[in-house]
């Protein structure tokens, strides 16, 4: 076991970025329009329930939400970090570097699944959402892994590059097989309401609050004109507007997305999707309605 030095400035950094990671787990690392989520909500399973309260995501695997528990570990690791350091005069070693593996490749999640929420509320933006606490946290990690022993470079780049990248893949390849099963879903499910787009529009305008009660996390079939469309390899998005600017948008996935090529600006369609409510802009005067999980109708 290697002893730090007396004065060594790695054990005292070592007690700085251990002492951040503790404390940056409590505090808010994203806000979601008025909804201030910290690391901590994830071990205690309370993220999924802000998510599904305020946009209607849930869990993608609610029966090992348990496993979330493990994130309990951040603040342990990081006390275990700042006992050995401050105790045993010895650098953080496998704690620190466990902590802040934890730590980057949570942070990863968080910001990743907060850019997915743009589609429901676009106040919400990365970096924009990202809290100071996130930035502590992430900063203060990578310190810590760096720390974490007196050499060992090999370790610290694979406790450091490791856990951002199977975060990063991991998140993708469960976004791609849920959208894939969700608008599966769609298209088998029938839908609760068949309505014009114009209509639809009306019934917000002129209460968003029932509108939202009655259309909120129903599958709806919406037929009017394109007012807008925006295609690109993967992903599609248009628009069925009204004369004062409100309008609904559908997000489309995959497949979806390239059938979304054939049609155009001016065109009548019919839409099939999952209403995720709207949000009123005080800006602009007008709601946006939006639909996840959308698949195209043929023609009118």
């Amino acid at each position: 076991m290697t002893n730090n030095k007396p004065g060594d400035i790695k054990s005292k950094l070592s007690l700085v970025f251990a002492t951040a990671v503790f404390a940056s787990f409590f505090f808010p690392w994203v806000k979601w329009s008025a909804i201030n989520v910290s690391a901590k909500d994830m071990a205690t399973g309370n993220f999924y329930k802000l998510s599904e309260a305020g946009f209607g995501l849930t869990s993608p695997f609610p029966a090992i939400d348990f496993a979330n528990a493990i994130f309990w570990l951040i603040p342990v690791l990081a006390l275990c970090s700042l006992l050995l350091v401050f105790f045993k005069k010895t650098y953080p070693q496998f704690a620190g570097a466990f902590a802040g593996a934890l730590v980057l490749g949570l942070g990863v999640v968080y910001a990743l699944f907060t850019n997915e929420l743009t589609m429901f509320d676009p106040a919400i933006q990365v970096p924009g959402a990202l809290q100071f606490s996130f930035f502590v946290a992430i900063g203060a990690a990578i310190g810590l892994i760096l720390c974490s022993w007196n050499q060992k470079w090999a370790l610290k780049i694979f406790f450091t590059l490791a856990p951002l990248t199977l975060a990063y893949v991991a998140f993708g390849q469960i976004k791609n097989s849920q959208l894939t099963e969700k608008v599966a879903a769609t298209n088998t499910l029938k839908a609760a309401y068949t309505i014009e787009a114009l209509q639809l529009i009306q019934e917000f305008v002129a209460a968003d609050s029932s509108a939202n009660a009655k259309y909120r996390n129903q599958i709806i079939e919406v037929q009017g004109v394109i007012s807008e469309l925006n295609a690109k390899d993967s992903s599609a998005t248009l628009s069925m507007a009204d004369s004062t600017g409100s309008y609904v948008i559908f997000d489309f996935e995959k497949e979806q997305a390239i059938k979304v090529r054939d049609f155009k600006e001016g065109d009548r369609i019919s839409v099939k999707g999952l209403c995720s409510g709207s949000i009123f802009s005080e800006i602009m005067g007008t709601q946006t309605i939006s639909f996840k999980q959308a698949i195209l109708n043929n023609k009118n």
